[in-house]
């Protein structure tokens, strides 16, 4: 009997949790494309990409590497329901957000990220002067 590849065992693993390769990326910090590559048994992770693949996964890092039995993934962990711990105000913002046509949603993004960071500018320069002021 020919044992499991640690490829296969990922690729299965991944989809008894209903991950897509890029939201696997995500929680291991690696591109899609490396998920797809240990997947096809191409390359292995090692050190901390390994340690960071088994958590994303649930499971040990001996059971990716080697299938051993007694490491066996149990069923996987209930996600907590993320919508019901928003607030009122971001979830009119995702509402809002869902409503607008791609084209758009790239431009809103920006738009929120240059207010964020005028924001700061403008509360550093306020600490500076207040600095200033007090040292008079």
């Amino acid at each position: 009997m020919k044992k499991e590849t640690f490829g296969a065992r990922l690729l299965k693993r991944r989809k008894e949790l209903k991950l897509s390769q890029a939201a696997l990326g995500k929680l291991v910090s690696v591109a899609h494309v490396t998920i797809s590559q240990w997947e096809r048994d191409e390359t292995q992770p090692a050190g901390k990409r390994l340690i960071a693949l088994a958590d994303g996964l649930q499971c040990t890092p001996t059971w990716l590497l080697f299938g051993d039995e007694d490491q066996t993934p149990t069923e996987p962990a209930p996600k907590p329901d993320l919508l019901e711990q928003l607030t009122p105000e971001q979830k009119e913002l995702l509402e809002l957000f869902d409503q607008l046509p791609d084209s758009d949603r790239a431009a809103e993004i920006e738009s929120l990220r240059l207010r964020v960071e005028n924001n700061r500018i403008r509360l550093s320069e306020l600490l500076k002067a207040r600095s200033r002021a007090s040292k008079r």
